[in-house]
């Protein structure tokens, strides 16, 4: 199976587009409910982000799974990401976009893909998608490691 985990901040797109690149079985999708409800006009969205996501998630037949979470509050994201994670089984591929959502989310779902490695393949995917037309999509996956590794000799 293959599941895609990402954070939702202000503006629907990168989980959008993200959606639509890896037409994923399931997708986790992290954010306050204000996230979620949230109308992104200054982005030119006229729906709520629930619902432009679901849209999007129904076209390329990708199931949703909201993890409303205190994006204030690391133990609560904390507990959010574990959720998703211990449902993860060896064989699923399992990619984290990391892009959008509040900034802890970003850095405990990266942190959390890289300490999940052993357990299932996990790529990281850097998503970006402007209406005005810039769309940058990156599996960042094996730069990212190499990064952490360097990181954790640092004494």
């Amino acid at each position: 199976m293959k599941v895609l985990i990402q954070g939702l901040g202000e503006v629907p797109a990168t989980v959008e587009y993200a959606i639509e690149k890896e037409k994923a079985d399931v997708s986790y999708i992290l954010c306050s409910k204000y996230q979620m409800n949230n109308i992104a006009s200054s982005a030119g969205y006229k729906q709520p982000s629930q619902v432009v996501i679901e849209s999007v998630a129904k076209k390329v037949g990708t199931k949703i799974v909201w993890k409303i979470c205190d994006i204030f509050d690391v133990k609560s994201i904390e507990n959010a990401i574990a959720e998703i994670f211990k449902k993860v089984k060896p064989k699923d591929e399992v990619v984290v976009n990391y892009t959008g959502g509040a900034a802890s989310v970003k850095l405990l779902m990266g942190l959390g893909a890289m300490l999940v490695q052993t357990k299932s393949q996990v790529r990281l995917v850097y998503a970006l998608r402007y209406k005005a037309g810039t769309e940058v999509y990156l599996d960042q996956t094996e730069d990212l490691k190499d990064i952490f590794k360097r990181l954790r000799k640092i004494k």
